[in-house]
């Protein structure tokens, strides 16, 4: 960990270790949740014990994330990300000694401190490591990671279901790829950016000084987490079937390979002007969602659009955070970023799955409208402020 300027050869093994970071990270997310979810649905337990099991993973972070910070600044994100990385490694060998969903539960808990705390530890260096004359264009490659690994995720289960691997081999697939990170990233320990100086008030205060990233980020998640747990619920009351639900789920996340114009714009014009263009985007495609879905043509390139405009707004959000705070400021509010992450994720299909046992499967869409609506006036707002 340096505070020296860096050379291009430096700074691009600082990037690529952190970049490389994240496309793990996303496999791996990709890749527990329905793992865990099957499983347990093949045990015989219920619905709702598998949705607990589900909701550990993010509320685990909910509770322990803001102990890091002072880790972030004394290891640096490099060290934190190796310790994080080897816990996950002891916890997912763990996972097949004992197939139960109470034992599991524990270590979903464990497993949701260990990578939520790589989140935290990969936006923050990835923030702190760009300038702001560069910063859309790299986060959006950071994007494209994150979608690239979760497609790699949602591939790796579809074949452990297609052979069938029930045994401890899945579990070794993921402790492989663990590894194979902690090697990319070894080398960029001595070059990972240091986060120095004082916090400058509490988080919550932090939320407050610049509050529209962290609200894009709820947005976002609330979005995702939504079409993750219901598109295939929503899809087959529409009457897609529900082999194609779960393509869409995938042409959803290739949508984030998409990011790199949207990155290139946000270098070249107001952030958050772009934000708002691109929510007032996604308030059409949502409110045209079922038409759209229902033909057999348009449906796919739907899904795509949709995945480019949300990732869109979480490369943005994470951009407006960069671009505002700075060294150990940035770690904290980085920290609130990942809280405002799985607050969304827990909130967003709460609501849904209450709106759609209201009105049916139109209440998935609208519902999101809803979110969308009020997160775009306040950051109008606050745009208008500044």
């Amino acid at each position: 960990m340096t505070d020296r300027a860096l050379t291009s050869g430096e700074n691009f093994r600082s990037l690529f270790a952190v970049i490389t970071a994240m496309g793990v990270t996303s496999a791996l997310y990709a890749l527990t949740l329905p793992l865990f979810s099957t499983r347990l649905d093949a045990m015989g337990e219920s619905e709702t014990v598998i949705g607990i099991n589900a909701a550990a993973q993010a509320i685990a972070l909910l509770a322990i994330a803001p102990f890091f910070v002072g880790f972030l600044q004394r290891l640096g994100p490099a060290v934190l990300m190796l310790w994080m990385l080897a816990a996950t490694l002891v916890f997912i060998l763990l996972c097949p000694l004992y197939e139960n969903a109470w034992y599991w539960l524990v270590l979903r808990l464990l497993l949701g401190a260990s990578t939520g705390v790589m989140w935290i530890a990969g936006e923050a260096w990835i923030n702190q490591a760009v300038d702001d004359k560069s910063r859309g264009r790299v986060l959006s490659l950071y994007g494209i990671a994150g979608a690239v690994g979760t497609m790699v995720g949602f591939a790796l289960m579809y074949l452990i279901q297609y052979l069938e691997m029930a045994d401890w081999t899945p579990f070794v697939i993921i402790a492989a790829m663990v590894a194979a990170c902690m090697v990319a990233i070894v080398p960029a320990v001595p070059v990972a950016p240091p986060f120095t100086g004082t916090q400058s008030q509490p988080m919550i205060g932090l939320f407050f000084v610049a509050p529209t990233p962290f609200l894009i980020n709820l947005l976002v998640a609330v979005s995702f987490g939504s079409l993750a747990s219901f598109m295939s619920v929503y899809g087959t009351d529409i009457g897609i079937p529900l082999d194609d639900t779960f393509l869409l789920l995938i042409l959803l996340s290739a949508g984030g390979l998409m990011l790199y114009p949207i990155g290139w714009l946000a270098d070249r014009m107001d952030r958050r002007k772009l934000a708002l263009i691109i929510m007032l985007i996604l308030i059409v495609l949502f409110a045209i969602m079922g038409m759209a879905l229902r033909d057999p043509v348009l449906r796919w390139p739907y899904a795509v659009c949709l995945g480019i405009g949300i990732m869109g707004l979480y490369t943005l959000g994470l951009s407006l955070l960069g671009a505002r705070f700075r060294n150990a400021d940035l770690g904290a509010a980085t920290t609130v970023f990942q809280i405002m992450w799985n607050s969304g994720v827990v909130v967003g299909p709460f609501a849904i799955g209450f709106a759609m046992d209201m009105t049916g499967p139109s209440g998935l869409p609208w519902t999101i409208i809803v979110f969308f609506v009020v997160v775009a006036a306040i950051t109008a707002m606050r745009r208008q402020h500044r």
